[in-house]
């Protein structure tokens, strides 16, 4: 079967794509290697993401129950309802369930990581890119440090992996105004909601309105611009009802709820050369940013591309015609010199919607990198093409990004500018390790171009016959450059865990809420271990939880060891409901009654001892209000011999009325939230669905025809 010529260079495509993956990513196939954490350190992938993936494995295989509520966490939380953990996206608990908890991360990474990287192949061949342009692009977008650096924050990275394709559906949308296009886009967003990285979902919808924006301007009416928007996100939202509500209920009472520092993470703009010049801060076993400012984080501050894709993009904006790519590519980067530095900048004030909700702004390097790698593969593509006789306005689009980040050091004062002086300055670069390797890439690079700018002016006649070669030539340096420098960031998040182990506790702490102080558990490493617990992490723990904890002398903050939390008096914590510690000594008891999820002095026994699911059989001596050590939940239900019994909320906890006797008490907890959100999300879905099918002809002749 003969195979042509388009087809070929698909699978020369995927071929690439799987190579480039292979080159950086190699480590992590092997069944030893993860995304993890360095000796000593924390990260998302170790505390929070894996954690997490574990518990969902175990609750739906062995305990056959779906984990809307831990007793894990926090002393009782609404696990589900946190979108971090990604309990509610089908095609993460499918991986899951098939997979394990391990294994299907690493499929999912390369799954998304295909469908991105493929989706940007057949944008770069729409907009006439071809194969050695795709190849660099490829590259430079998902291979850059700060991309490598975020590989920890699963969900970030299953989320903004996809950003190509959501670029592609809208290309595609502009041309053939399909309402299934609305839908797929639709469905991109979807993802990103259900993996839970909230400012993922932002820079997504950022990227796509920008892009709409660019591309449709005097080629669509405003109303099917706005049509398209509007409709992708309501359908977005109405897809994901079931993971919103609830987690609006919880955002509501946390300790998020009035916002975030929002410039926390904002660069310096000297630390604008950090995309030219890796590392200046130091190396992972020697980086000293956080020494210079608290959020100059190691995964956060180096967003470095390639000093010859920077070269590159440069050469772009100067000698090829401005096309609306150039112009998209020019505002995606505008985009991470606004937000970066917003702390210089002064823009956006502590009250500007959405913005104050998140930090690390410097995130929107996703925008720029996929700006850079758009340049680069149209300067591969489009050698052939430079022309020096726009230059002069050309050199406007290079000019001003340079007289910003210019104006915004002479407006920066404060300590902070004599730490970072010293960092930046030539003669340190200059001086530093990899100075060398930089000026080698850049002295090679310049050689190619010398060498293409001699035949095309004097040897043209010679130069269509290796053009292919220096394109290749041109996919070499920009793949060395970042292979070289990336050794340091892949040594910092590629790890060999074949040695994690996951101790065992006593029988007798299992289903009791203890406090494991004989190891260190951070974060939600809790959800491993058979014991509940008043630990945890997540953003949207409640305030009123943390606060009530910190009357009792036990703090509560980030991803704290549980050695770290302790009062010097153990007995205060049998008032949040702590029953027991595990000591290097031994277990210290601080509630030995038999119900000890009961303050009451009650005989009986327990009949099932389950999250979310308690079965009690009592002897109750006199009528008295039962006070319990169950967080408070409107999800709980209380049923006294088959009859249900309102419950009353007390401080973090609840109660609920006993009359004398004995009885068989049952509690349990409904996510009613969920089942509501459900139902609210079908019927919107079915909704819409028969105003499509009904008034399908109107709202293509209103909205998307010319």
């Amino acid at each position: 079967m003969k195979i042509d010529k388009r087809h070929k260079i698909f699978l020369f495509a995927i071929v690439l794509s799987l190579l480039t993956y292979f080159i950086f990513f190699g480590q992590f196939l092997k069944s030893d290697y993860y995304f993890w954490s360095n000796d000593g350190q924390t990260s998302d992938a170790q505390t929070k993401h894996i954690p997490a993936r574990v518990y969902f494995y175990e609750k739906i295989v062995q305990e056959h129950s779906f984990p809307f509520w831990t007793e894990k966490m926090y002393s009782g939380f609404p696990i589900y309802a946190d979108p971090e953990n990604a309990y509610l996206n089908p095609v993460n608990d499918a991986s899951i369930l098939i997979f394990g908890p391990w294994l299907s991360y690493k499929f999912l990474h390369i799954l998304e990581y295909l469908i991105g990287s493929l989706s940007l192949f057949f944008l770069l061949r729409r907009k006439g890119i071809g194969i050695w342009g795709y190849a660099a692009a490829n590259a430079i977008f998902y291979f850059n440090t700060f991309f490598i650096n975020h590989q920890v924050h699963f969900n970030m990275i299953m989320s903004l992996y996809l950003l190509p394709t959501a670029i592609l559906l809208t290309d595609l949308f502009i041309e053939k105004r399909k309402l299934s296009l609305i839908f797929f886009q639709s469905l991109v967003l979807t993802n990103a909601i259900l993996w839970g990285h909230m400012q993922s979902v932002v820079l997504l919808g950022m990227g796509i309105f920008l892009y709409l924006a660019v591309f449709s301007f005097k080629k669509m009416r405003l109303a099917t611009f706005f049509f398209y928007l509007v409709t992708v996100i309501f359908l977005a939202i109405v897809i994901t009802l079931p993971q919103i509500v609830p987690t609006y209920e919880l955002l509501a009472q946390s300790t998020r709820d009035s916002g975030t520092d929002y410039l926390k993470g904002s660069l310096s703009p000297r630390m604008a050369i950090f995309s030219f010049v890796p590392y200046l801060f130091g190396g992972y076993t020697n980086f000293i940013g956080e020494e210079i400012k608290n959020g100059f984080g190691y995964g956060e501050i180096y967003t470095y591309v390639g000093i010859s894709s920077m070269i590159l993009s440069v050469l772009t904006l100067l000698f090829l015609k401005k096309t609306r790519e150039v112009i998209l590519s020019f505002v995606f980067i505008w985009v991470f010199l606004i937000f970066a530095f917003m702390d210089s900048n002064k823009i956006f004030p502590d009250n500007t919607p959405v913005i104050t909700l998140f930090r690390f702004w410097v995130r929107t390097a996703v925008l720029s990198s996929f700006g850079i790698a758009l340049l680069v593969g149209i300067f591969i593509e489009k050698i052939n093409e430079i022309s020096y006789k726009d230059i002069r306005k050309n050199i406007f689009f290079v000019l001003v990004p340079l007289a910003y980040i210019w104006i915004l050091i002479k407006m920066e004062s404060g300590g902070i500018v004599k730490e970072i002086n010293p960092y930046v300055s030539f003669q340190y670069i200059r001086n530093y390790p990899y100075f060398f390797a930089l000026w080698m890439i850049v002295l090679v690079l310049a050689i190619v171009l010398t060498l293409f700018v001699i035949l095309k002016k004097w040897r043209p006649d010679i130069l269509p016959k290796i053009l292919t070669v220096i394109k290749i030539v041109f996919v070499v340096i920009v793949f060395f450059d970042l292979i070289y420098f990336s050794k340091d960031v892949l040594a910092s998040r590629l790890h060999n865990i074949s040695n994690f182990k996951i101790a065992s506790i006593p029988k007798e702490l299992e289903n009791k809420r203890s406090i494991l102080n004989s190891r260190s558990v951070a974060g939600m490493e809790s959800l491993y271990y058979k014991n509940w617990s008043p630990l945890g992490s997540s953003q949207l723990k409640s305030k009123e939880y943390v606060n009530y904890c910190n009357r009792f002398d036990f703090k509560l903050r980030g991803v704290s060891l549980s050695s770290d939390l302790l009062p010097m008096e153990y007995q205060k914590l049998k008032e949040i409901g702590i029953a027991s510690i595990l000591t290097p000594n031994g277990i210290t008891n601080l509630n030995n009654n038999k119900l000890d999820l009961i303050k009451n002095d009650l005989k009986g026994d327990y009949l099932k001892k389950k999250e979310g699911h308690l079965i009690l059989e009592v002897d109750n001596p006199e009528d008295m209000v039962v006070s319990t050590y169950l967080r408070y939940d409107s999800g709980w239900k209380v049923t006294i011999d088959g009859e249900k019994t309102e419950i009353v909320k007390n401080d973090i906890f609840f109660d609920f009325p006993l009359e004398k006797g004995q009885h068989l008490i049952e509690i349990r907890y409904y996510p009613k939230t969920f089942y509501v959100a459900i139902i609210s999300s079908l019927i919107a879905g079915t909704a819409i669905w028969l105003i499509l099918y009904f008034f399908k002809r109107n709202i293509k002749k209103c909205f998307l025809d010319n």
